[in-house]
């Protein structure tokens, strides 16, 4: 294989080329820069709007009222997913931390209902009311205490 040596006049070109299609790509970046998503603009746009924040705004009250040793039975939506139990579960567990809460487990003298989509216990059917327990507080949010 013979290695050719480019003249003056092709290196020139290539350049040339070079340089226009440099400054296409430049004149459609600039047109189409705008719509672009800027992950600083997005991030400032929805801050405290995603799921998780929401979720985590109903606790701040609770957190305030239960002291930081609590250990409480937490209970969820009755019809809700295995997959979103568990993951509202799993925020509970955070956002009221260093609480211990075990979940559907009636052992404990303090239940938490976290009642995301039906926002309140009925009386009539509630197995709790029924049996004993009370309403400690009702935070307004779909999170009741119950006590025994």
């Amino acid at each position: 294989m013979k290695n050719k040596v480019l003249s003056v006049t092709e290196c020139v070109l290539t350049l040339a080329l070079l340089a226009v299609i440099v400054s296409q790509l430049y004149v459609m970046f600039s047109i189409y820069e705008e719509t672009f998503e800027s992950p600083v603009r997005y991030f400032k746009q929805n801050y405290g709007t995603d799921y998780i924040t929401q979720y985590g705004n109903r606790y701040t009250e609770i957190r305030e009222w239960l002291p930081p040793s609590t250990i409480l039975s937490y209970i969820g939506e009755p019809n809700e997913s295995f997959s979103m139990g568990c993951f509202n579960y799993v925020l509970t567990q955070y956002y009221l931390s260093p609480n211990l809460i075990y979940r559907n487990n009636n052992d404990f003298d303090t239940i938490i209902y976290n009642l995301y989509n039906s926002k309140r216990v009925s009386d009539a059917t509630n197995f709790h009311l029924n049996n004993g327990w009370h309403i400690v507080k009702d935070f307004n949010n779909g999170l009741i205490l119950l006590a025994k």
